[in-house]
């Protein structure tokens, strides 16, 4: 898979209404284990690198290079193995930022019948699900604070921006 950048911005803005006033998602980003984080997208077309991508390679490029010095405080090991199994118990580093996994569940995909893994993360009051589809891809949704109701919307968004990505064959 080779995605494009700014195509699968455009994708994660989309389908999880980050143009829209009052969305519950605060940014986005998309990951595989083969490229690492090569897609983000902030709510209001704010700068959503920062917040998934540690240093200088997420700047201005809008592409971290893998191994590059960015890497180094991420723990890309374990986010690759996100993509393989369960979010790991101990947390996930993400942007300098260790993020402990609170639950994890399957849910049973309704147009595909694939199983989808979704994770909830929080760092203090901070909340992000993460969800992964098939094919070692997944999606980072950063909540607008930690509200139930902003919760709750944003799972709902990120499985459905997950479905579509089941159905698009990923």
């Amino acid at each position: 898979m080779s995605p494009v950048t700014e195509q699968w911005g455009e994708v994660l803005r989309t389908h999880l209404a980050l143009g829209e006033e009052g969305s519950p998602v605060l940014a986005a980003a998309a990951f595989s284990a083969e490229a690492g984080f090569f897609a983000a997208a902030g709510r209001g077309g704010e700068d959503a690198w920062p917040y998934f991508r540690t240093g200088a390679s997420a700047a201005g490029s809008g592409v971290g290079t893998p191994g590059g010095e960015g890497d180094r405080a991420d723990d890309i090991e374990a986010l690759c193995t996100v993509c393989e199994e369960a979010v790991h118990s101990r947390g996930l580093r993400i942007a300098g930022t260790l993020w402990q996994r609170e639950s994890r569940e399957l849910v049973s995909d309704v147009v595909t019948g694939s199983e989808l893994e979704l994770a909830l993360l929080r760092e203090g009051g901070r909340v992000m699900w993460v969800v992964r589809a098939g094919q070692g891809i997944c999606t980072f949704v950063l909540v607008d604070g930690d509200s139930e109701a902003h919760i709750t919307e944003a799972r709902s968004l990120a499985l459905d921006f997950d479905s579509f990505l089941a159905g698009q064959g990923y």
